[in-house]
């Protein structure tokens, strides 16, 4: 099974670069599942259920976020009804949406986990460990394989979760720098993992936004809002191919299209 995982959508436009080009990409290279972390798809300001919807029909089966998930009121009824459309397992069980689904693919059950870290980024929410291993342990057997999408700012964190659950979960890769890593690899019991994928927005700038306004929120400390960077927009992720007899993967592979 070929399983591709984008980068954190950016912008509008990175919403439109994945309608536009997802769907030839996944024919082109002979995805069976694709996941797409939607987090700032709305600009910084989450994802609405419109670029859920758009990004489902470009070619997603699945839809990871992050912490900005929430800053979408709007979106919570969707998050809730959407099985396919998920939030970070570890905001609680309070916080609309869920934070795990099983999905179908060609005959296969799926489990995709999305989790937050806790180094350096904002909310800071509970320990995500307790809560992926209750996941694993309740939904034992009812799937083939799994993944897991890490939303964190910290490498070591990423990779720590990626050691924890080598083995466990077959494929694992982080979100949130929109810097796409070159450390793909296959951990020693044989889950595939990169520490971040990317993003998928306009190129040109600072993580997707305009370098002038970046540069001087960090001169003058002053609140700002930001924008959209100003180039033809890119998608980066990786490719995984998994084994389903084993489960182990035999190759990571990074794309931009």
């Amino acid at each position: 099974m070929r399983i591709l995982c984008i980068g954190d959508v950016t912008s509008p436009k990175g919403v439109e670069h994945l309608r536009h080009n997802l769907w030839r990409v996944r024919k082109e290279n002979k995805i069976d599942f694709c996941i797409v972390n939607c987090e700032n798809a709305a600009l910084i300001t989450g994802a609405s259920a419109s670029d859920a919807e758009t990004l489902f029909s470009s070619g997603a089966d699945c839809l990871t976020g992050g912490n900005h998930t929430m800053r979408q009121k709007s979106v919570y009824t969707y998050l809730d009804d959407t099985e396919a459309m998920l939030r970070p397992i570890n905001f609680g069980d309070g916080a609309p949406g869920h934070g795990y689904a099983i999905l179908d693919c060609n005959g296969y059950k799926i489990l995709v986990i999305n989790a937050m870290g806790n180094i350096h980024i904002e909310p800071t929410l509970d320990n995500p460990y307790p809560y992926i291993d209750r996941a694993l342990e309740r939904e034992k057997g009812r799937y083939d394989l799994a993944v897991m999408d890490i939303h964190a700012e910290a490498t070591g964190e990423k990779m720590a979760l990626g050691y924890a659950y080598d083995g466990k979960i077959n494929v694992i890769f982080g979100t949130h720098t929109h810097v796409q890593t070159a450390d793909e690899q296959i951990l020693p019991q044989g889950t595939g993992y990169i520490s971040d994928v990317g993003m998928c927005g306009e190129s040109g700038g600072i993580l997707g936004m305009n370098p002038e306004l970046v540069v001087k929120q960090l001169r003058t400390r002053m609140p700002i809002r930001f924008e959209a960077a100003r180039g033809e927009p890119l998608a980066t992720g990786a490719i995984f191919d998994v084994d389903t007899g084993s489960g182990k993967v035999s190759s990571v592979e990074r794309i931009k299209f």
